[in-house]
């Protein structure tokens, strides 16, 4: 080694060890920044282990071998220099200790978890207490370890930074997909808004959006671009509200004046007696009531009070008035049982004409009853209409009768089947003498078809005399 320290100066051998006592308060030239726990009572093989990689020249110099490199350290007093062992021992503490702060980090780096400002002093700290150490010991061990534990927090500092980029990311995307539905809300067709849910979203927009501020803050540049989006979708609202319920209020007033026409033509007929054709004009009515816009609730609600009362008027007096007649009619139904019993006893066979006139009668009083119950209409007069067919047919049968023209075309008709009748007798007896089968047999069905005929006219012979 020359006289001026180069430290790229061929390794010398290494002098005798000084006297503990030369050493007695000597400690490294550099100053070592540690964050280990305090000293420890250190293993004597380590320290001998450490020591290995040291030296002592004759001027003092203290040397380590750093690498390819014999780095000076520190200076002892000359005189101190022959006991190297007690002159390089402080700096193999040194060194032990810088062991021990590089265990330290290595179980700070295996905690679960870590913040950026624990990692960026870690990461200090390796720095500064491996650049150029004032120890004698492994260095070349010492600084892999410490470049492995530097690449470890350098890793957790990225991945720091990731999980950042990723939350800043994710952020962004939520308060992205805000801005979108408020965007979203604003674009849907007035028509289909339920405004009263789209106000109160509206109300919560603004602090929301400071929560999502506080809970995941995003850069500047992209908060702004999103606000101002935001900012623009909420004037757009603003300015469709408005318009929403200025025409609503229009088609309010539209309808409170077509309901009050409705409800002046409803009160006109209240009190009505022509009930068949008042009830089709409140069925009108109810249509066109039903068909007419929509007004505010509470105006709806009145008017349509005050146009039900109308209509409640006219169908209560209706309903009493057809209640009466329904009374009214049961009794007639009662009457008009009586008279089908009556009228049912009456036998034209025996007394013609007094069933006539006793059918008459009946008649008469039936118009006088009135009307009956609808249900019971069809039933008593079609009973009644049975006891009139009954009446008919025998007063046509009398005509039929006691009529000259029909007596002489029966007694006409008699007398030709007679003729007829013996001509075919003797039709008959020619076949049977020639004996031909089926003359006998056309002969025999021809005289007995006249006979058949001429039984019948006999019979209503009879009934005319």
């Amino acid at each position: 080694m020359t006289e001026s320290g180069d430290t790229t100066a061929t390794p010398t051998p290494r002098p005798a060890a000084p006297s503990p006592a030369a050493l007695a308060g000597r400690r490294p030239a550099a100053p070592l920044v540690s964050a280990a726990p305090p000293a420890v009572e250190h293993d004597p093989e380590q320290v001998r282990e450490a020591l290995a990689f040291g030296s002592v020249a004759e001027d003092g110099s203290v040397q380590v071998q750093d690498g390819t490199q014999l780095r000076t350290i520190g200076t002892v007093d000359p005189a101190q220099a022959q006991d190297t062992e007690a002159a390089l021992t402080p700096y193999a503490h040194a060194y032990l200790e810088l062991v021990t702060f590089l265990d330290h980090t290595e179980q700070r780096l295996a905690a679960p978890e870590h913040t950026q400002a624990d990692l960026n002093r870690i990461l200090e700290q390796l720095r500064k207490n491996l650049k150029e150490p004032a120890v004698v010991g492994d260095l070349a061990a010492l600084r892999g370890r410490a470049h492995e534990l530097r690449d470890r927090a350098k890793a957790l500092v990225a991945q720091m930074e990731q999980e950042r980029a990723q939350a800043r990311e994710a952020a962004v995307a939520r308060r992205t997909e805000f801005v979108e539905s408020i965007e979203q809300l604003v674009a849907t067709d007035p028509s289909r808004i339920s405004w009263k849910s789209a106000a109160e979203t509206m109300r919560q927009m603004v602090p929301t959006w400071k929560e999502m501020q506080r809970e995941a803050p995003i850069d500047r540049a992209t908060e702004d671009g999103l606000w101002k989006r935001l900012s623009a979708a909420r004037s757009s609202f603003d300015r469709l509200r408005k318009q929403h319920f200025r025409r609503l209020d229009e088609e309010h007033a539209q309808a409170e004046r077509i309901k009050e026409g409705l409800i002046a033509r409803a009160e006109a007929l209240q009190d009505s007696t022509d009930w068949g054709p008042t009830v089709r004009e409140f069925r009108g009515l109810m249509d066109e009531w039903r068909a007419a816009p929509r007004g505010s609730r509470r105006t709806d609600d009145a008017q349509w009070a005050r146009f039900k009362a109308a209509q409640d008027t006219f169908f209560a007096a209706r309903n009493a008035d057809l209640q009466a007649s329904e009374a009214e009619q049961r009794r007639n139904l009662e009457v008009k049982e009586q008279l089908l019993q009556e009228a049912e006893a009456i036998d034209p066979r025996a007394d013609l004409e007094g069933a006539k006139e006793a059918l008459r009668s009946i008649q008469d009083r039936w118009e006088e009853a009135g009307k009956v119950p609808r249900a019971d209409l069809r039933r008593v007069e079609d009973r009644l209409r049975a006891v009139e067919r009954t009446v008919k047919q025998a007063e046509d049968a009398e005509w039929r009768r006691t009529d000259p023209r029909t007596r002489a075309r029966v007694e006409g008709a008699s007398s030709q089947l007679h003729a007829a009748i013996a001509g075919y007798e003797e039709d008959l007896e020619k076949a049977r003498r020639s004996g031909d089968a089926k003359r006998i047999a056309d002969a025999q069905a021809a005289l007995d078809a006249r006979r058949e005929w001429l039984a019948v006219i006999e019979r209503s012979a009879k009934d005319l005399g």
